[in-house]
């Protein structure tokens, strides 16, 4: 049972000791790593030191809270599936976790039942989510941004990441999204160019084709 979480990485913030022990003693055997922290600033440590394929945090933390933590780690990386474990209810709260895209929102205590609802959760998640055929021997895989095939793994930006995940869903993607992809300013057009350029050499040759004066296209 929750075999496929056997191989994820969980990362775990908590400031309340006891808590931070308990949970992570009964958590930590579904998983392959479980690395815990009782601050945001050291779990950022963590979280670039380390391959994390989950993130638990509970919002009440000394200096930075859960929210500002999530915040940083969605610049980051925006699929990453992120749940947080609670003892508040605010609206507030709960207003700014449905904005930054979190996957579970759970109210303290957390108990057994809710422990394996969440193992459950995740279960399904990495199933249904977790890898996706772009073409005949090559997988898009969301949980670590990366693509594979014929037995090589190459990790993808995250703007990569963004145009493949895009390319999948729908096969073909405009100048407008990709654009978008951008938060700061628009990119150039060298810019944009600059970046297929690099994600064509983590693919097989003629997967991403041009679509002139519109975007590109995913051969299948």
């Amino acid at each position: 049972m929750y075999e496929i979480l056997k191989d994820k990485n969980v990362l775990y913030i908590e400031d309340e000791l006891e808590v931070l022990e308990n949970i992570s003693t009964v958590l930590s055997r579904f998983f392959c790593e479980f690395y815990t922290s009782s601050t945001a600033e050291d779990a950022l440590v963590l979280f670039e030191a380390n391959d994390i394929d989950i993130i638990i945090v509970d919002i009440e933390l000394p200096k930075m809270n859960g929210i500002e933590f999530i915040r940083y780690i969605r610049k980051q990386n925006k699929h990453i599936p992120i749940i947080v474990i609670s003892a508040y209810t605010k609206t507030d709260y709960l207003l700014e976790s449905i904005e930054l895209k979190l996957e579970q929102y759970i109210v303290k205590p957390f108990t057994t039942q809710k422990i394996h609802k969440l193992l459950s959760y995740l279960s399904s998640f990495y199933m249904d989510s977790d890898s996706v055929e772009l073409c005949s021997g090559v997988w898009l895989k969301r949980h670590d941004m990366s693509v594979s095939f014929e037995g090589v793994v190459h990790h993808l930006s995250i703007r990569e990441f963004e145009i493949l995940d895009i390319l999948a869903q729908t096969k073909t993607i405009s100048y407008d999204e990709i654009s978008q992809l951008w938060e700061d300013e628009a990119p150039s057009s060298n810019a944009i160019r600059s970046c297929i350029k690099h994600l064509r050499k983590k693919l097989p040759d003629g997967i991403i084709q041009n679509q002139s004066g519109f975007g590109y296209k995913l051969c299948t």
